[in-house]
């Protein structure tokens, strides 16, 4: 997939809301994992869409009379009356204006499209790994704290499935490596052990084979139906 094909066919709306066929799903992801600025784009949104999801739910849930009469005038914009203008705002904050509209944002929310799970958890770093139940051939939202030593100032990070195949994820600068970084994870059909090896390297030049493997960040993939 080239990358204005991605753009013009709202690849990365399509992909986060599990409505591309599976052809065009595979072709998305090769393209995304060579692709910087779609890479980015599906941070933002993955991001965004796990943030609209508990938005959307603290708008259903119910308040009491003593909680509305102690609101001011400023925690109104929390209520639910004012939900679609706060997740509007959300919206411009990332700045990524274009995802979906408003119902679509609902409806992956209200069903937990994508799903948002979490690495940034002790045991992650040896032999022990985190499970997660996920809907089979849907993506899910990863969030993934990386080992940060100021010895390297180049990390590569890599995708290691089950059946030992690997595939690249994403390279960071030192300060990128010091941030919360979100992966978009699609295991199809593929349940088990999965990893994300973080490597090192001494310099952003240095040769990629040259990267000392600094962690191996685990997590248990069950699929549901």
């Amino acid at each position: 997939m080239e990358h204005n094909e991605a753009l013009e066919s709202q690849a990365c709306e399509k992909y986060l809301l599990g409505e591309l066929p599976a052809a065009q799903r595979d072709a998305y992801e090769e393209h995304y994992f060579s692709c910087a600025e779609c890479a980015a784009q599906l941070r933002c949104a993955a991001e965004f869409l796990g943030a609209s999801r508990e938005i959307l739910a603290a708008a259903r849930a119910p308040r009491s009379s003593s909680d509305e009469a102690r609101a001011t005038n400023w925690f109104a914009w929390f209520r639910p009356a004012y939900a679609a203008a706060a997740l509007a705002g959300l919206l411009l904050l990332i700045g990524y204006q274009n995802l979906v509209t408003i119902p679509d944002y609902q409806r992956a929310a209200s069903s937990q499209i994508l799903p948002m799970h979490s690495l940034i958890t002790a045991g992650t770093l040896g032999d022990e790994s985190l499970n997660f139940s996920v809907p089979a051939d849907k993506p899910f939202g990863l969030f993934v704290d990386v080992p940060y030593d100021p010895a390297f100032r180049a990390y590569l990070l890599a995708l290691e499935s089950p059946s030992g195949s690997t595939t690249p994820l994403r390279s960071l600068n030192a300060a990128e490596a010091q941030k919360t970084q979100i992966f978009v994870i699609n295991p199809g059909r593929q349940a088990g052990k999965y990893a994300i090896v973080v490597s090192g390297l001494a310099t952003a030049a240095a040769d990629p084979a040259s990267a000392k493997e600094l962690a191996r960040l685990q997590f248990t993939v069950a699929l549901t139906r």
